[in-house]
């Protein structure tokens, strides 16, 4: 496992980040997301870039699965957010 996750890594993440780490987890887009949160797209791209640098990932396939592992979402997860 290349990119330096580390299981304790999550705590770095902001309660904002979590929330955004754990809707790329599970398929949304930025413009999704940002409807969902009530944030502009740019805030959006901001947190993700955060995230990519805070857990050492470069995409977000690499995010999701952090998500995954640091238990956030499950892989079979199909739970809908709430809107």
């Amino acid at each position: 496992m290349a990119h330096g996750f580390k299981r304790g890594r999550w705590g770095d993440l902001s309660a904002r980040e979590l929330e955004v780490l754990t809707l790329i987890a599970r398929g949304r887009s930025n413009e999704e997301i940002a409807q969902l949160l009530f944030i502009s797209p740019h805030t959006v791209k901001n947190h993700v870039s955060s995230i990519y640098r805070k857990l050492r990932v470069r995409d977000r396939t690499q995010a999701a699965l952090a998500a995954i592992r640091m238990g956030l979402v499950r892989f079979d997860d199909n739970q809908p957010e709430s809107t």
